[in-house]
């Protein structure tokens, strides 16, 4: 007889966008020039500051643990941050650092979820959302979307359909990974609405919260009023927003009694963020601010450039992004689905891109392009593609 594993460790599926990862880079081992467009990740260093300070804080031993809750400099630094950019008020007692937004997420998970709970997730949405939420005994209730020309439209009335006596939450992603749409205010106040008349709470991941274009404007669903504060937990990270995605560091923000209860779970999952990068984080919110806004200038630079070679595609409807480093177009339905067509791109032309099906069903005749790599690699994937295109 053969130990088993549990049941929800058995039934957590694998992530496909790490499957193409793997198989662009079988295909790099074989000689092939990979061109990235499926990273979501940087491809910046982090500030020089930030740097620095991490240096700095291991050379004077600050390598120890620290309180769960986070560096009270840290936090002091996020509450300020979360005040002044975000305009909801936040006290230091409110944040909890984590390891990343995925540590984030799945105490923000753990402490609201209780088994067989249901959490209502638009499509599309970033993959992990499902299996954080199955990993905490949950059940993830996607809820599908409609791509107007392109362009995918957010529809609270199908929130609401959704609603049982099982649902605990309701997870939102803006700016929205893959599709970089910026909700309105609107539309967070109609999920606001929806929560506070059914009792839910709401994880409002904001990850990309600095990255936004144009007239878009970033808005925290936690500024509709001290209600709505209290039944969100924000999760942030330092990720995209300061290049530091290897640096693993995010934070909560939610009420003081639900902090608390977030630091425990922290503390009995990773006992604390790293230290040292704790201490260059609090660098990166007082001095790395300019190289933060240098990145988001490129980014913009970036996604004016997909936006005008995927205009050169046939048939392809594509809504330029708000906010974020994604484009989301929506394919000819004679280029077969985005998971066909991503193996295309990958097989025939060496251009890794992530199907929208990783998404949700809903998205799966679209394809997640980043523009987080340097222009000559976007130019150059899009002469591949568009040599492919013309071959039939």
């Amino acid at each position: 007889m053969t130990a088993r594993l549990s049941t929800i460790a058995r039934s957590l599926g694998g992530s496909s966008v790490v499957e193409s990862r793997r198989r662009a880079d079988a295909l790099a081992e074989r000689g092939v020039r990979i061109l990235d467009l499926g990273a979501g990740e940087p491809d910046f260093e982090a500030p020089a500051p930030v740097v620095e300070a991490a240096v700095r804080a291991l050379r004077d031993g600050c390598g120890q643990y620290v309180d769960p809750r986070g560096l009270v400099a840290l936090r002091e630094r996020i509450a300020s941050f979360e005040t002044m950019r975000h305009g909801h008020a936040v006290t230091p007692d409110r944040v909890v650092v984590t390891a990343g937004s995925f540590c984030a997420l799945s105490i923000a998970a753990r402490a609201i979820l209780d088994p067989g709970d249901e959490v209502l997730i638009p499509e599309p949405f970033w993959g992990p959302y499902r299996n954080i939420v199955q990993m905490a005994g949950g059940v993830a209730v996607a809820v599908p979307g409609e791509a107007d020309d392109g362009r995918f439209v957010f529809r609270p009335e199908a929130l609401a359909e959704r609603v049982t006596e099982r649902t605990r939450a309701i997870v939102i992603n803006t700016p929205n990974n893959p599709t970089g749409r910026v909700l309105s205010a609107a539309e967070l106040r109609a999920v606001a609405d929806l929560a506070t008349a059914h009792d839910l709470w709401i994880v409002a991941d904001e990850v990309y919260s600095e990255l936004v274009f144009g007239d878009a404007v970033h808005r925290s669903v936690a500024t509709l009023g001290p209600e709505v504060a209290d039944r969100t937990i924000v999760v942030n990270s330092m990720s995209k927003t300061f290049a530091m995605t290897g640096w693993r560091l995010g934070y909560c923000v939610a009420r003081p009694d639900a902090a608390v209860v977030l630091a425990r779970l922290n503390h009995y999952t990773v006992r604390c963020a790293t230290s040292f990068v704790q201490h260059a984080a609090v660098a990166a919110f007082d001095e790395g601010w300019q190289a933060v806004e240098e990145m988001r200038q490129s980014y913009r630079r970036r996604g004016a450039l997909v936006a005008e070679r995927l205009a050169r595609l046939p048939g392809v409807r594509f809504a330029p992004p708000e906010g974020t480093f994604y484009a989301f177009p929506l394919l000819p339905e004679a280029w077969g689905d985005g998971t066909a067509f991503a193996a295309r791109l990958l097989e025939e032309a060496g251009i890794l891109a992530s199907p929208g099906a990783a998404y949700g069903a809903s998205a799966r005749g679209h394809l997640r392009f980043s523009f987080a790599t340097a222009p000559a690699v976007i130019a150059e994937a899009f002469d591949r593609i568009e040599r492919l295109v013309a071959a039939g």
